[in-house]
């Protein structure tokens, strides 16, 4: 193939490098099969490597024409494997010979699904959507004005229970009574003059 191949020289460039830039490109490598697989002259190989540079410059270009007719005939080769294998397992006598032509048969139908879904996607791509995440919690507040900023609401801590502890957290005893102070003089009894006329029952 390296005799009929031919090779481009670009500026600056040795043989070596570019027999080996042709020969591992992917036109190149693809032509090569080609070739093979459709019994071809090796000397036919330069022609196909420029269309298939043709085909990868119109995929560049976004024409997708011919990704697409590739796809659908696949699908068709495919489907038609399906009807093949499911065919010869009906009308197959040993139970051996049936599992495997449609275990066969099936993957057929999967690699025929996955084609169509594949030409469905290029179709019509998938829209994705990019949200960008706001971190509040680590932004800070910057003023260039010179005025302070304002500080966040603090939480108000929570008042103590004053019914049942003290300052330093201790319960009160409520076994014994305080001593009246200044202010708090015993209560006299009412005089007559101050009572109720009418006695509760």
């Amino acid at each position: 193939m390296e005799q009929n191949l031919r090779i481009e020289l670009r500026h600056g460039e040795a043989t070596e490098q570019a027999l080996a830039r042709t020969v591992t490109s992917p036109e190149c490598l693809s032509a090569s099969v080609l070739t093979i697989c459709q019994n071809i002259q090796h000397t036919q190989i330069n022609e196909m490597i420029a269309e298939l540079k043709q085909q990868t410059a119109a995929v560049q270009s976004n024409d997708l024409s011919r990704a697409e007719g590739m796809l659908i005939a696949q699908a068709h080769t495919l489907d038609g494997l399906f009807a093949r294998l499911t065919s010869n397992a009906l009308t197959s006598t040993d139970m051996d010979k049936l599992e495997r032509y449609m275990k066969l048969a099936l993957k057929a139908q999967n690699q025929a699904r996955a084609t169509l879904q594949t030409l469905g996607e290029l179709k019509a791509p998938k829209q994705v959507a990019f949200v960008k995440q706001a971190n509040i919690g680590n932004q800070v507040q910057v003023n260039n004005d010179g005025s302070p900023a304002r500080s966040r609401a603090k939480k108000k801590p929570k008042a103590p229970n004053e019914l049942l502890e003290v300052e330093h957290g201790e319960r009160l005893d409520g076994r014994t009574a305080g001593a009246a102070g200044g202010a708090d003089t015993p209560m006299a009894t009412l005089e007559t003059q101050h009572r109720t006329d009418q006695r509760q029952r």
